[in-house]
Formats: C-alpha cells, sequence, structure tokens
C-alpha cells in the first residue's frame, strides 16, 4: 500500500474535491512554547528548586523545545502536507483496517460497492492478509478506499481506488 499513489489518485479527482493542504502548525508550535515555558520557569524558580528538578526540567525543556522548533521548520518549509476535502473543509484521516485472508471476496465486495460501514462492521485481524487502506471524513461525508493482499512482501491491489460521497 503506497499511501502516495492514493493521495496522488484523489488529487486528480474532478472539480478539486480534495486538494494538498499545508499540515497544521499548531501542535508543534505549543510544543516550542511549552519547551521555552519549562526553561523559563527553571531560571524563574531557580532558588526554589532542587539540583535534581532543576536539572529535569532544563533537559526536558530544551529537548521539547527543539522538537517543537523542528518540527515546526519541517512543517513550514518541508513537504508535509496533507488530503483535504474542500466541501467538508476538514483533512481526510487515514485509516487501515486488516482481515483474514479468507473474507478477501467479501472485502472486495464491500470495497467495490462502498460499503464502509460494513467493512468497520466485518471481523478484523490483527494480521494484515487482506487490509484495506482508507482516507475518510470525521462526518462520513466522503471516503476513498481501496483493497490490498499481502503476498510475496508486497501489497498487490485486489481493487480500484473507489471513492464513496455520501
Amino acid at each position: 500500500m503506497d499511501k502516495n499513489k492514493i493521495c496522488e489518485a484523489l488529487y486528480v479527482l474532478p472539480e478539486n474535491v480534495v486538494v494538498r493542504h499545508r499540515k497544521s502548525l499548531v501542535v508543534p508550535i505549543v510544543l516550542l512554547l511549552v519547551g521555552v515555558a519549562a526553561l523559563v520557569l527553571n531560571n524563574v524558580f531557580a532558588a526554589q528548586l532542587s539540583n535534581n528538578l532543576r536539572s529535569s526540567l532544563m533537559f526536558m525543556g530544551a529537548l521539547i523545545a527543539i522538537f517543537g522548533l523542528v518540527m515546526t521548520l519541517v512543517r513550514m518549509f518541508g513537504n508535509s502536507s496533507e488530503p483535504y476535502h474542500r466541501p467538508s473543509k476538514c483533512a481526510l484521516q487515514y485509516e487501515e483496517l486488516y482481515f483474514d485472508h479468507k473474507l478477501w471476496r467479501d472485502v472486495v465486495e464491500c470495497v467495490n460497492g462502498g460499503d464502509v460501514a460494513r467493512l468497520r462492521s466485518m471481523t478484523h485481524s490483527q494480521v494484515p492478509a487482506v487490509a484495506v487502506a482508507m482516507y475518510t471524513t470525521p462526518n462520513g461525508a466522503f471516503a476513498a478506499v481501496q483493497a490490498f493482499e499481502y503476498a510475496e512482501l508486497e501489497y498487490r491491489p485486489l481493487s480500484e481506488l473507489k471513492v464513496v460521497n455520501s
């Protein structure tokens, strides 16, 4: 399963229903601010804190701040995008469902019929003999699903990409 190929197929849908969208900067900036706040608190309350607590606060604050800074820079200047469903005004969520190999016909039938609810209600497996990759909106208004079979150390498509609009 190549998520990039599925995303590329979604981006060429008619009327630009799904477009590339830059990932949110909220989480990386919050991490950066939490790390900086920990470093500031370490300096403000230096007299009241023990040496071990100061060292821990300095280490964790610096680690979180650096991680937040790197994530922010990657999201700002890197190629981190996600599929975005324009009519619903939300990012598509990726999900993989795994099934036993004996259910492959039922899985392919559900995918070709666009029955996402039935796919979710079927018995799932921990072993990805048959896998379904799906991008869905949180409200269920849009879904793109494709079934794959794991054979000879690779995933082979069992179905075409099926787009379901509710």
